[in-house]
C-alpha cells in the first residue's frame, strides 16, 4: 500500500524540519506547496530536499488564502501521478501516530470502495512557550488534552476522489466535500489507537501572533467579508487589534481552547492534561536565520498583496489593441 501527505505551509520555520522527518517515518512521500513563506521555511525545505528525502516542494507566491483547492489539487496529483492509494492532508503543525505502519494498513485496506477515512485530532499543549527556545521537540508533543471538546476530525483521501471530479477537500481539511449533492460522502472513521493526528497549534508567542495576523488577512485577501471561515484566527486577530497581549497565561489558555468558539472556552484550571508523548524520530539538524518576529513578517506579507494587486489592476486596466 502507498501512502503520502500533502501540506499548504507558510511561515513554520520552527517545526517544518520536524514535520518533515517525523510524517516520512510514517508515510511514502510528501507534496509540499510552500505558500510564500519569508520566514526561513523555504531554506530549510531546500536542505531537506538535497537530502534526497521523498519530498517534493512547489512554491505559491499568491497572498491570498485557498487551501481547500490546493490541497485538493495536491491530492490529486498524489493520487494519480504518485500512485497513492491513500493521501493524508496534513498541516505543518500535525504529526502523525500510529502504533505500526502494519496495522495502519490493515485499517486503510477495510475502509469500503468510494469512501474516504478520517482520523481523530488530538491538541497538544507545550510544557513551555519561549520564543528563545532551540526550537521544536519533545516538549511540544508530550502532554494533550484528555478529553477533546471540539468534535472535527482530519481527512485521509482515497482514490475515490479521482472517481469524483468535482469533489474537494474541505477548508481545514476536515472532510472531502461535494459540489454536486447536499451530503458529503460517506467517511470512515479509523480508531485513535490506530493513527491520530498531534496537533500543536501554539508553539510561542511570536509564532502565534504571526500566524493570527498574517492568517486572517490572506483570508480576508481570498474570501472578502465571510466571517464563517477562520473564525478562530478571525477572533484572536480582533483580540490583538484591541491591544491585547498573549503572555505565558493566555498562550496556554489559548491552546487548551484551540479552535473552539470563544463562548466555549473554559479556565486552564478546569482542563485536565494527560501524558501520552509522540516520540519524534530525529533531532532537528538545520537552523538558518529566519525572520521571526510578527511585526517583520507583516510588512513582507503587506508588501506581497500590494504587489498582487497592482499586477491585477495592471492586468485589468491593460489596453487592449485590435489589428485591422
Amino acid at each position: 500500500m502507498r501512502l503520502l501527505g500533502v501540506t499548504m505551509v507558510r511561515n513554520e520555520a520552527d517545526v517544518i524540519e520536524a514535520f518533515v522527518r517525523h510524517n516520512l517515518s510514517i508515510v511514502d512521500g510528501l507534496l509540499i506547496v510552500d505558500h510564500g513563506s519569508f520566514d526561513g521555511t523555504p531554506g530549510i525545505l531546500a536542505k531537506l530536499e538535497s537530502e534526497g528525502l521523498p519530498l517534493r516542494v512547489v512554491h505559491d507566491a499568491d497572498p491570498a488564502y485557498r487551501q481547500a483547492g490546493s490541497m485538493t489539487a495536491l491530492a490529486r496529483e498524489a493520487l494519480t501521478r504518485d500512485a497513492a492509494d491513500f493521501v493524508f492532508a496534513l498541516d505543518a503543525d500535525e504529526f502523525l501516530k500510529v502504533r505500526s505502519r502494519t496495522e495502519l494498513e490493515a485499517a486503510l485496506a477495510e475502509v469500503p470502495r468510494g469512501m474516504h477515512a478520517v482520523m481523530h485530532w488530538l491538541t497538544y499543549v507545550p510544557d513551555a512557550f519561549d520564543d528563545d527556545a532551540a526550537g521544536f521537540g519533545p516538549g511540544h508533543l508530550w502532554w494533550r488534552l484528555e478529553t477533546e471538546r471540539q468534535t472535527l476530525l482530519k481527512v485521509i483521501v482515497s482514490r475515490a476522489l479521482l472517481e469524483r471530479p468535482t469533489d474537494s477537500i474541505a477548508m481545514g481539511n476536515h472532510s472531502v466535500l461535494s459540489r454536486t449533492e447536499p451530503h458529503a460522502p460517506p467517511h470512515a472513521r479509523l480508531r485513535q489507537d490506530v493513527v491520530a493526528l498531534a496537533h500543536c497549534p501554539v508553539r510561542s508567542r511570536a509564532q502565534l501572533e504571526a500566524k493570527i495576523v498574517i492568517g486572517h488577512l490572506a483570508h480576508l485577501a481570498a474570501r472578502g467579508t465571510d466571517r464563517r471561515l477562520g473564525r478562530h484566527w478571525r477572533e484572536l486577530y480582533e483580540e490583538l487589534d484591541a491591544g491585547g497581549t498573549f503572555d505565558e497565561k493566555r498562550l496556554r489558555e489559548i491552546a487548551s481552547n484551540y479552535g473552539l468558539p470563544r463562548k466555549n472556552w473554559r479556565p486552564v484550571t478546569e482542563i485536565e492534561l494527560v501524558e501520552d508523548p509522540v516520540p519524534l524520530t530525529a533531532e532537528p539538524r538545520y537552523r538558518v536565520d529566519a525572520a521571526c518576529d510578527p511585526l517583520q513578517l507583516l510588512l513582507k506579507f503587506t508588501e506581497r498583496l500590494v504587489a498582487a494587486e497592482r499586477e491585477r489592476q495592471g492586468e485589468a486596466g491593460a489596453t487592449r489593441y485590435v489589428t485591422l
